[in-house]
């Protein structure tokens, strides 16, 4: 659900690189109640090719000054700008509760407006809203804007966002004016999004997404054709010694992008023991991780059977962080961390299990082919490939919101794209592996498996 929250903007970003002539007009109505989305229009020239205005599309950073920028514009009613009935956007399709009219620009509409969702989710884990809620039995928009300097209009448009989100629910109602509800956290935004201790803890995926929040001018930049570093590569090159804390690119290292990750994963790494198999081995198995970062996957697939072993692949600057999650775990004798650079040296070997997890989105298929190509020569005959990923449907129009997205935010982050069954299907083939097959994870997330053969 936190991870979608993000996901959804990229479709907001996309419309506004398309024509937007019709929408130009409709948003300039509404500068007055909308004063950020004068920021955000996008201006047509004689050729019909879309231009940013200026300024463009404020990161989370400056939408949060805009909430307090505005505090004192005057509120302006649903009936003095024609508002025409109740309508919901939903998050993970975009649309409104009920279907989708193609005879209506509602769907465009809605596509367009979904940054603002992702950007309230944001600003409201970045000001640490989700922890302060969690520690009252009921929170007024009020309090929330005492607490955080904000307009009590601000806090209250934020928290009403959260509500329809699933993050809070009404806890007591009002009558009067939307800005005296009183809310109160979700047991499950309790655990991912305001317990800093629990392992669930997810907020670290968030504050990197914010540090590098997608406008619609660095999305352009990046899907140039000229090659440039990617964020990713940019913060597993800098070790503990390259970076402080209150450095002013925010301290942004190898061992922040694994809180990063960790968080991503953690959903996906519960529900992996299972669907690989490895729970249910009655053999000795070793799970080799490539790039496996915090160890979550190989330290849950452990925790599940006393016959799993594991072994993470890592750079050498992110070995010893590595180190300090799996003797955190209480797994030292059970998982190793091998360091190495998996694109120059060869995998450790003999295994059971090669694991991928986010890895493939991450490079050019040249290189994946090499990765998968590494993963078949140090398998034990009979070994399995284990490829997670949110996959694009082989259709694609099928394919998940989740998927989609991720796809577009690959052009800054890495250097790769999302894969379709069908696709990897033909390179695992292609590369000696049998019966290549799609498992499902959990949430959009599925396994690739496949088979060397004995």
């Amino acid at each position: 659900l936190y991870f979608s929250l993000y996901l959804s903007s990229s479709r907001a970003m996309l419309l506004r690189l398309g024509t937007a002539r019709a929408f130009a007009p409709l948003l300039g109505r509404h500068r007055d109640i909308a004063p950020a989305a004068a920021a955000l229009l996008i201006t047509c020239n004689d050729n019909s090719k879309p231009k940013l205005s200026t300024p463009s599309m404020p990161p989370p950073t400056t939408f949060l000054s805009a909430l307090r920028y505005f505090s004192s514009t005057s509120t302006s009613t649903s009936e003095e700008h024609g508002h025409g009935g109740d309508v919901s956007t939903d998050v993970g399709s975009g649309s409104t509760n009920g279907p989708i009219n193609e005879d209506t620009n509602g769907m465009y509409l809605n596509y367009s407006m979904l940054y603002y969702d992702s950007v309230a989710f944001l600003v409201s884990n970045q000001l640490g809203i989700p922890i302060f809620l969690a520690k009252q039995d009921e929170t007024t928009p009020s309090q929330v804007a005492q607490e955080f300097n904000l307009s009590v209009r601000a806090a209250s448009a934020i928290l009403v966002t959260l509500c329809r989100q699933g993050i809070v629910d009404v806890s007591t109602d009002s009558s009067e004016s939307v800005d005296d509800i009183a809310y109160k956290l979700t047991s499950s935004a309790m655990k991912f999004l305001a317990d800093q201790n629990n392992e669930a803890y997810f907020s670290p995926f968030a504050d990197t997404l914010t540090e590098h929040y997608i406008s619609p001018e660095s999305l352009l930049e990046c899907a140039r054709p000229e090659e440039k570093k990617d964020i990713m590569s940019e913060h597993l090159e800098r070790g503990d010694e390259d970076v402080n804390e209150g450095d002013d690119d925010g301290g942004v290292n190898a061992r922040h992008f694994m809180r990063h990750m960790n968080a991503q994963s953690y959903s996906c790494a519960k529900a992996f023991p299972h669907a690989s198999g490895l729970a249910a081995t009655e053999e000795p198995a070793t799970l080799l991780d490539v790039g496996g970062g915090s160890a979550v996957y190989g330290i849950e697939a452990c925790k599940s059977n006393q016959f799993v072993n594991g072994i993470v692949f890592e750079l050498p600057k992110v070995k010893p962080i590595t180190e300090e999650y799996v003797e955190e775990a209480g797994l030292s004798e059970r998982i190793s961390v091998h360091a190495g650079d998996f694109f120059a040296d060869p995998f450790p070997g003999p295994v059971e299990a090669v694991l991928f997890s986010n890895i493939l989105h991450d490079w050019p298929d040249e290189t994946n082919i090499d990765l998968m190509r590494k993963a078949y020569e140090c398998l034990a005959p009979g070994g399995r490939i284990l490829i997670s990923e949110l996959l694009l449907a082989d259709d694609i129009k099928s394919s998940s919101v989740s998927s989609t997205c991720m796809n577009v935010i690959m052009l800054p982050f890495t250097k790769g794209r999302q894969y379709r069954p069908k696709e990897l299907f033909t390179r695992l083939q292609n590369l000696g592996f049998s019966d290549p097959h799609v498992v499902h994870l959990v949430d959009d997330y599925d396994l690739v498996v496949a088979t060397k053969q004995a």
